[in-house]
């Protein structure tokens, strides 16, 4: 009887941890998802960037002007990098996810969300730098028209 007992709670207790592991992959999930969201809401926030400049530049051209808006186009063009990479960062992530973790010791789980701690470091990050961009250059708009 005592094997049957060990047997019963060495299953609940792998469905307990499979139920768990579950749980954070669908938030890892979740999370990846909100984070393509964004991503194509800063490019399409640095698309309209890049057309506001665009439509300026064909009214204002004078040298200290032009000066300016190279090192914005610069800088939106930055931003588009940094975006890509960044999608690429998170199909990989995603890649992962998709694996089956049957007979993980611990070590992927571990892995995953050091990578994912990470990724959430560089989406801060990148919140904080493209909020900036698109105020300053908002703001040197408003001082130039």
């Amino acid at each position: 009887m005592f094997n049957g007992e060990a047997h019963l709670f060495t299953s609940n207790t792998m469905i307990t941890i499979a139920m768990t592991l579950n749980k954070k992959f669908r938030q890892f999930r979740h999370e990846s998802d909100t984070w393509k969201r964004y991503l194509q809401f800063i490019q399409q926030e640095n698309n309209h960037l890049k057309n506001r400049l665009s439509q300026v530049l064909q009214h204002d051209t004078d040298e200290q002007f032009l000066e300016r808006a190279e090192y914005f186009q610069s800088r939106f063009l930055t931003e588009d990098d940094t975006v890509n990479m960044l999608r690429q960062d998170i199909h990989e992530l995603d890649h992962l996810l998709s694996k089956e973790l049957y007979e993980d010791d611990g070590t992927f789980l571990k892995e995953l969300q050091k990578k994912l701690k990470k990724m959430q470091k560089d989406m801060e990050i990148v919140e904080r730098q493209f909020s900036k961009l698109k105020s300053d250059f908002n703001l040197y708009l408003m001082q130039m028209l």
